[in-house]
């Protein structure tokens, strides 16, 4: 019966050993020993079971497993990595300290059963290996539906050109990037950069037919191909932090598949909204009245963030010999629509006006006008009679901000008088309208929302900056000073809106007239 154990234990296909408690080995199987590769004299006896493990097995036996079983008398499937004659060999172990607790003077030993783990551990690392791989594609996908969503909601060809740069450098884990627009004759031309210059980075050398990212000496370069052309390349430098992944060129090709569309669409879009803003820009195109006791200077700058026409107008006609009519208005909403009723309404305005009809009772048939033309409904004018002899002016506001009042001498500030709803709004008071005289050399400033309304700020502060750049604008000629005003609006941000300027300078009435005004 002894033989029969004693062959039982040598061939069953687990490994078998008893530990004293120290971890040297006692008694081990011939699987075991076949493992190991080593004779059982040279173990039983001489060796402990940490110096058979990996380097890391040693660790995690003296530092974990010897412990618990110290304190729990037991350990169950740990995954342990065994030094074989053919390199590592991985093996699930469970040990069980006998008798435990063990009686006062009695020695307990350690039994110990080991069954391989290397098809479950090839299986642990092609499920890892899978798990890893799942990962990256969804992280690929994610990353190209946020560049292509970003891409898709730039505006013009400067916008999706930014996109792209800032994706390049945040997800696409470029250290820099630049983009060349492609000219069929001249080749990559730089158009702007990212964590470089322009001119930094060498001109990519490759064939405009080139339709997949890649190499181009130390850098990356992935072409951005419209329905037709070609429409730039981008110029990738790799991050060289440790531990960074390749580029995926499968990946980067798709970006500029994506960046090729949205150039095409900018572009179209482009050439749409400049079509689209000269018809807005010939609609307001006017010949101020010539008159040696007036100045008139306005500016129209259009939005940039949409590219839309919108309903910003502005105007100067006479009313009569003496009188001269100028208004500022802001048509609600965007695109053609507003456009149309901008140039509807400004008509509309040239046509009521009269020499009778004053201010207030002009917004009053206005009032009956955008009835008839919905789309011109609750527009907002600030509108100004100036008798040129005297400088008297009559003015109103329709839900207008308030014209800016440049005296010669004297404190500028903003004019709250003669104010009233926008039109079609039409409340029981009726509309108002307020008076003021200029003095020789005084100005008044009127303006669309687009000018002082800023996201970050509020009104009363964009109102107030207003104030004190107009007045530092008074040392300007007229048309000077609204270039002046209007940059220092728009030079940190171009502005989400239209902007519409209309600036009078009154000179007085001991200048005489020169020409006859009703020419203009």
């Amino acid at each position: 019966v002894s033989a029969d154990r004693d062959r039982a234990w040598d061939q069953v296909p687990t490994a078998l050993l008893t530990l004293d408690r120290d971890g040297t080995v006692v008694d081990a199987n011939a699987t075991f020993l076949g493992w190991v590769g080593r004779e059982r004299a040279d173990v039983v006896g001489r060796t402990r079971l940490s110096q058979l493990l990996s380097v890391g097995g040693r660790i995690y036996w003296e530092t974990h497993l010897a412990p618990m079983l110290h304190a729990d008398g037991r350990a169950e499937e740990v995954a342990l990595e065994l030094r074989g004659p053919d390199g590592r060999l991985p093996v699930l172990l469970t040990a069980v300290v006998t008798p435990f607790p063990p009686p006062p003077g009695t020695a307990a030993v350690v039994q110990v059963a080991m069954s391989g783990a290397r098809e479950r551990s090839r299986y642990e690392r092609e499920l890892l290996a899978a798990r890893r791989a799942a990962e990256d594609a969804a992280r690929r996908t994610r990353v190209l539906q946020e560049v292509t969503s970003a891409l898709s909601g730039a505006v013009g060809v400067a916008g999706v050109v930014r996109a792209l740069l800032d994706a390049a450098t945040t997800r696409l884990w470029a250290s820099a990037a630049t983009f060349y627009r492609w000219d069929p004759g001249a080749g990559p031309v730089p158009y702007a950069a990212s964590g470089e210059a322009p001119g930094d980075a060498p001109p990519p050398a490759v064939d405009p037919k080139l339709r997949a990212a890649a190499a181009d000496g130390e850098r990356l370069v992935v072409p951005a191909h419209g329905q037709s052309r070609l429409r730039g390349l981008l110029s990738l430098a790799p991050r060289d932090d440790p531990g960074t992944d390749p580029f995926d060129l499968d990946f980067l090709t798709a970006v500029g598949q994506q960046a090729g569309l949205a150039l095409d669409r900018a572009e179209m879009f482009e050439r749409h909204a400049a079509v689209a803003h000269e018809l807005q820009r010939s609609l307001l195109a006017t010949t101020a009245p010539q008159d040696p006791r007036v100045d008139i200077a306005t500016s129209y700058r259009p939005g940039v963030e949409t590219l839309e026409v919108g309903g910003d107008f502005y105007d100067a006609f006479l009313v009569d010999d003496d009188v001269l009519a100028v208004v500022v208005g802001d048509v609600v909403g965007r695109g053609l629509p507003a456009a149309s009723a901008m140039g509807q309404l400004r008509s509309a305005v040239r046509a009521v006006a009269g020499p009778d009809v004053g201010p207030a009772a002009l917004v009053s048939r206005l009032d009956r006008f955008v009835h008839q033309v919905p789309a011109a409904a609750a527009a907002t004018l600030a509108y100004a009679e100036v008798r040129l002899s005297t400088g008297h002016v009559r003015f109103t506001c329709a839900g207008h901000l308030p014209p800016v009042l440049l005296p010669a001498r004297g404190r500028p500030g903003l004019v709250w008088e003669g104010r009233s709803t926008p039109l079609g709004v039409v409340l029981p008071a009726g509309r108002s309208e307020a008076e003021l005289w200029l003095a020789p050399g005084d100005r008044v400033l009127l303006y669309t929302d687009g000018l002082v309304e800023r996201r970050h700020q509020s009104l009363r502060d964009g109102l107030d900056v207003l104030v004190s750049r107009a007045a530092a604008a008074g040392m300007f000629a007229p048309a000077e000073a609204v270039q002046t005003l209007t940059d220092g609006f728009l030079q940190d941000q171009r502005g989400h809106d239209d902007v519409c300027v209309l600036l009078l300078a009154w000179h007085g009435a001991g200048r005489a007239r020169t020409e006859d005004p009703s020419a203009a």
